[in-house]
């Protein structure tokens, strides 16, 4: 069998799984649906990319995040992995330039389609922006770090713990 093929069937089964706990967690957010907002899905993504979990991270987009049914993706505002590289790269100021790793999957569960960002994990930690995004709705401030706590990410208007921060730090 074709590895990729494999890795989808394992994709698959972890989410099922995930969805299955009727819970969000370090490295996992579930969204109805894709971001309206660009700015959202870039504080969604360094969030995950700066996630304490230390692994792979999953914005499962299709899944109602308060009673976990799969709705399945819609496509207003729905993106494929070149929209999401290119709002990432957009972005002209990564700190030391490194920029989170990101795959967008799409997968069946229930006869429904899902869409899962899967943000790598990764050592360049923390990630964060040395300009301030604010083409949107609440601005993403340069040198602001921020995370995930358990089903929780940092608000846009504060920062990470400095105990968090210094965790990613050290992975560096």
């Amino acid at each position: 069998m074709r590895r990729d093929k494999v890795d989808n069937m394992e994709l698959v089964q972890e989410i099922q799984g995930l969805i299955e706990l009727h819970a969000e967690g370090d490295y996992w957010d579930f969204k109805q649906q894709w971001h309206s907002s660009n700015a959202d899905l870039l504080h969604d993504i360094i969030c995950m990319a700066n996630s304490p979990a230390n692994r792979d991270c999953y914005i499962i987009i299709g899944v109602e995040n308060e009673t976990y049914n799969i709705l399945g993706v819609s496509n207003e505002n729905r993106k494929n992995q070149q929209n999401v590289l290119d709002l990432l790269r957009q972005k002209p100021a990564w700190a030391g330039g490194y920029i989170p790793q990101v795959y967008v999957k799409t997968i069946s569960i229930a006869d429904k389609q899902i869409d899962v960002v899967v943000v790598k994990q990764s050592n360049n930690t923390p990630f964060y922006l040395l300009e301030d995004n604010k083409k949107e709705g609440t601005p993403i401030f340069k040198g602001a770090v921020y995370t995930r706590k358990g089903d929780t990410n940092t608000p846009k208007t504060e920062t990470a713990d400095l105990h968090d921060t210094e965790l990613l730090w050290k992975r560096r």
